[in-house]
């Protein structure tokens, strides 16, 4: 008789997992898009994606709409901002409020299926890593996306003897090619006694794979490390980055560096990071947590600890509505026998390829 009884529960039960499993997600219409974007988007953006510079109304515009046609720009915004743009308008990232929100006179599948037909106005763009991979920077762990950015970075360390010394990093970052950048860092200590500049770092940085579908994303990188302090080494510091998508909420990224000084190479060390983000919001002012591990391996330990371990927790502020100004703030822990109690972390960023340093406040 039970069995009876829930045999109707358990077939409705039954077509509604069939239904839910049948049924696909959401899937692109391009020839939609095409003809939302031939009648919404081209007056400004063109037919093609590219504005058109002698149309009035594009010569009226200030600032001029964006080239959807540069493989660049196309494949460096994800997705996601480009919904929430044509859904709320410019303003809702901090763009330009001629771009005017859609919602309400094209609903949300009209809109995916536009900005989908956008994203293929750009030839080419494939051959770029795609946005959606770039993920919020964090303190230690290398990214592995290549960046336009300017990055302020500052340390204080709760030293177990002697001051306080202080570290400041100078990095500034630039694209170039498809999937590579070049990086210049210029680094600043005070100890208390002495302060002064100790290196200056160069390199390049190169994506060696990517898979969008799967939110995953390999870099290797190479560091050269000018030491300006008497009586220390230069260093050679090569990397891999991996950054992936754990889900809609969040996101892991790693890194090995090796750094080898060029003059006693013995004195080297392997560094291990890795940190996952929550991102529980679509909003870019909101506060973001993460958790970064470090394992750093001298190469000679001597008497002290083979690993050093440490633990970082850390926030990420969007100072600007679309995110592209940002602090992080972070406390390190050492969990493992070393010269210090804590390390306190201030990195102040911004992305120059999304717009002036005061925009979008």
């Amino acid at each position: 008789m039970t069995s009876q009884l829930l045999r109707p529960a358990r077939d409705v039960a039954a077509v509604v997992l069939c239904v839910a499993f049948a049924l696909p997600a959401y899937s692109a219409d391009l020839e939609a898009g095409r003809k939302i974007f031939e009648e919404v988007c081209a007056a400004c953006h063109g037919t093609s994606g590219r504005p058109d510079p002698d149309n009035p109304a594009v010569q009226a515009l200030d600032p001029q709409p964006a080239d959807l046609s540069d493989p660049l720009f196309n494949s460096r915004e994800p997705g996601d901002d480009w919904n929430i743009v044509v859904t709320h308008g410019g303003p809702a990232l901090g763009l330009s409020a001629a771009m005017p929100a859609q919602l309400g006179a094209l609903n949300e599948d009209e809109i995916r299926s536009v900005v989908d037909y956008a994203k293929t106005l750009a030839p080419g763009s494939e051959r770029y890593p795609p946005g959606e991979l770039n993920y919020f920077l964090p303190i230690r762990t290398k990214k592995a996306f290549p960046e336009d950015e300017i990055v302020l970075k500052g340390r204080i360390t709760d030293a177990e003897e002697g001051d306080n010394p202080w570290r400041s990093v100078l990095e500034i970052e630039k694209r170039f090619g498809k999937r590579s950048m070049g990086v210049l860092e210029v680094v600043y200590e005070d100890d208390g006694e002495d302060a002064e500049i100790t290196m200056v770092e160069a390199g390049a940085k190169t994506v060696l794979h990517w898979n969008k579908e799967k939110g995953s994303i390999l870099s290797a990188a190479l560091i050269y490390a000018l030491a300006t302090q008497d009586g220390a080494s230069d260093e050679v510091i090569p990397y891999l980055a991996y950054g992936r998508r754990l889900s809609d909420k969040s996101t892991l990224q790693s890194s090995a560096r090796v750094i080898v000084p060029v003059d006693d190479s013995d004195e080297g060390e392997v560094e291990l990071a890795g940190v996952v983000h929550y991102e529980w919001t679509a909003n870019r002012r909101a506060m973001f947590p993460a958790l970064e591990l470090t394992a750093t391996v001298p190469f000679d330990a001597g008497d002290g600890d083979s690993v050093q371990w440490t633990a970082l927790p850390q926030v990420r502020v969007g100072l600007t509505r679309g995110g592209h100004v940002a602090l992080n703030a972070g406390i390190e822990f050492p969990l493992s026998d070393q010269s210090y109690e804590t390390r306190y972390h201030l990195v102040l960023l911004w992305d120059f390829a999304d717009g002036s340093f005061f925009k979008g406040w």
